[in-house]
């Protein structure tokens, strides 16, 4: 008895994808709405610069933002967050350890970080998931260090820029939430009006070199921008496995 043939089922190709935008966007929130869509397919990384809000770091960086929020704790808004080192008054980087030997070896810590999270990244996508990035690296320090470019930076932090920009690995589809500034401090105040359109225009200025930068307006309703995003992805899915 013949049995007819079965078509060749080819394999869907991963990717990633990062949510980027400042603060206030609704990178986190539009990022679980697209999990409960595509619980089984999709896994969430975050990529930032916030340790509390990780959900992979490595103890050694949950240590050091521990050791950093109780030497400034007295200082800390409301909500106790730690503000990007662009944003620390002069008293709380008065009050934190300093020195060459600090710095380096903050920046061995960081960069160990950061590839400590790739790795789960090419963990997953070896098992054939789609990999959603809540911010990511290459947008969290640009914005933070884009107010201050002209101004000599620390050795530190130029050799960390040029690790991220030339090795580390660039998300395949980056979706830009866009959102007025002054709607953007309506809704998350904890940092000021100068802040958020520095990451703005950092976000825009990065977004130049990636090879698929998307634009979504995230002032609309949430229920219209998460419908953009997802429109986004499923066009961005379908050429990369027609490719």
């Amino acid at each position: 008895m013949n049995r007819s043939k079965q078509p060749r089922q080819v394999p869907l190709k991963t990717f990633t994808m990062a949510l980027v935008g400042a603060d206030g966007a609704g990178k986190t929130t539009i990022a679980k709405k697209i999990l409960q869509s595509y619980p089984n397919s999709i896994k969430y990384m975050y990529m930032g610069a916030s340790i509390d809000s990780s959900n992979f770091a490595l103890p050694t960086s949950r240590l050091l933002n521990y050791l950093k929020r109780r030497t400034i704790r007295p200082m800390l808004c409301d909500s106790g967050v730690l503000p990007p080192a662009v944003l620390m008054s002069d008293e709380m980087k008065s009050r934190l350890p300093r020195g060459k030997i600090v710095k380096a070896l903050g920046l061995v810590n960081r960069v160990a970080e950061e590839w400590y999270r790739q790795l789960f990244v090419w963990e997953y996508r070896l098992c054939g998931r789609i990999v959603l990035f809540d911010r990511h690296f290459l947008f969290d320090y640009a914005s933070n260090s884009f107010g201050t470019r002209n101004k000599p930076m620390p050795l530190s932090v130029r050799i960390h820029s040029a690790l991220l920009s030339r090795l580390y690995p660039k998300p395949n589809l980056v979706i830009f939430l866009d959102a007025p500034p002054e709607l953007l401090y309506q809704r998350k105040p904890e940092w000021s009006l100068d802040h958020l359109k520095r990451q703005q225009l950092s976000i825009l200025e990065r977004g130049q070199k990636c090879r698929r930068f998307v634009r979504v307006d995230a002032a609309q309703s949430m229920e219209k921008v998460v419908s953009d995003v997802m429109d986004s992805i499923k066009r961005f899915h379908s050429i990369s496995n027609a490719c």
